[in-house]
């Protein structure tokens, strides 16, 4: 089975995608650093009085620490996903430049 080369026009419609998908990636992962921030100060805060409420705060801010590492990859990926897309628009446009 032989795979079609894709068109400069599916290429570029991929990136505008993936761009739109990554902006909005990009502020949720800024609201979640905010969260990060606010669970490390209710921590901060609960250290005074140790128990349960430093325990959950400390869990708060792990958990809340995890998601914004799970967001930051797949921020990552996406990033990789346009290099790629970038690359195979190059090789198209060098392909027909051949010709």
């Amino acid at each position: 089975m032989t795979k079609t080369p894709r068109g400069a026009q599916e290429i570029l419609a991929d990136q505008f995608r993936l761009t739109a998908e990554l902006s909005a990636l990009t502020g949720e992962y800024h609201r979640l650093l905010q969260k990060v921030a606010a669970a490390g100060f209710a921590r901060q805060m609960a250290e005074d009085e140790p128990g349960a409420a430093l325990v959950e705060a400390e869990r708060a801010e792990i958990a809340a620490r995890l998601v914004a590492e799970t967001c930051e990859e797949k921020m990552q990926d996406m990033e990789k996903q346009l290099s790629a897309l970038g690359q195979e628009l190059k090789a198209l446009k060098r392909g027909s430049s051949d010709e």
